[in-house]
């Protein structure tokens, strides 16, 4: 008489739960790809179009908000068809740099065939690359100017004016010496031109900036844990132990715009 088989024998013999694997995974994964180094070698990849198609996305990333939130309006209104249109056509171009990440995913973390998800991991993952950019260029104004400077926009005036002081002062009729102090009592003010043309120009640099921002906010997620967490949201999307992989990155994103700009306004208001 052959035996009964234990519940433990059966559990044995049961196939082993991928998912749960794949997130037996993640710290070895962010370990590999999110330190220093690890993210030096993914954004080898950021060398070419993408440093035009990552400065195109920050500027159409309020669209992809807005579009974001109109799939949310037309599901509550029992339109599926229009939003999963919009689900299927987002307003932001896909970047070699979210290729290479996506592929090391699939290729290392989730089960084959389970990658849904990762378009939204990518937008995901490039806004906190802005909020880096964001970050960096409020400290620097706060040490540089003593100014709230959330982004380029804001950041842009307080270097207008310095640059004009620089040139006043130089230009002093009576030396360079007595310019300072003449112009620490009567600061000079940037023209209009040289505002907007600063505007512009460090528009353009902190969104090209934005390409490369991970190789420093890649380590500090990873240090903190935020890669991690992200990693296993994209794990519990692709099971189906979530509703989806929510995106709550790129809405921090817009906040600190939303933030540059009032800065922006209020110091064109005072002056």
């Amino acid at each position: 008489m052959e035996p009964v088989a234990t519940a433990e024998a059966l559990t044995d013999l049961a196939p082993p739960d991928p998912f749960a694997a794949a997130r037996a995974r993640v710290d070895a994964f962010c370990d590999r790809h999110f330190t220093f180094r690890g993210s030096l070698r993914l954004h080898r990849a950021a060398l070419g179009w993408d440093l035009l198609r990552a400065p195109a996305n920050v500027v159409l990333a309020p669209l992809q908000i807005l579009s974001r939130l109109g799939q949310m309006l037309l599901r509550a209104l029992r339109l599926r068809r229009p939003a999963d249109w919009l689900a299927r056509h987002p307003l932001v171009f896909e970047t070699d740099l979210s290729d290479r990440v996506a592929a090391h995913i699939r290729a290392e973390l989730l089960p084959e065939g389970a990658e849904p998800h990762l378009p939204a991991y990518a937008e995901s993952r490039g806004a906190m690359a802005e909020l880096a950019t964001q970050i960096g260029t409020l400290g620097t104004g706060a040490v540089l100017f003593k100014s709230l400077t959330p982004g380029m926009l804001s950041f842009a005036p307080a270097v207008a004016l310095g640059v004009a002081q620089s040139a006043a002062i130089a230009a002093f009729p009576l030396g360079a010496m007595l310019g300072s102090g003449w112009y620490a009592l009567f600061p000079a003010a940037a023209s209009t031109g040289l505002t907007a043309g600063t505007m512009l120009g460090f528009a353009a640099f902190g969104a090209l900036l934005t390409a490369f921002a991970g190789v420093i906010a890649d380590p500090i997620q990873r240090r903190l844990g935020i890669h991690q967490r992200r990693l296993l949201r994209l794990i519990a999307a692709a099971e189906g132990r979530a509703r989806g992989f929510s995106a709550r990155e790129p809405y921090l994103a817009r906040l600190g715009d939303a933030a540059d700009l009032a800065a922006t306004l209020t110091k064109a208001f005072r002056s």
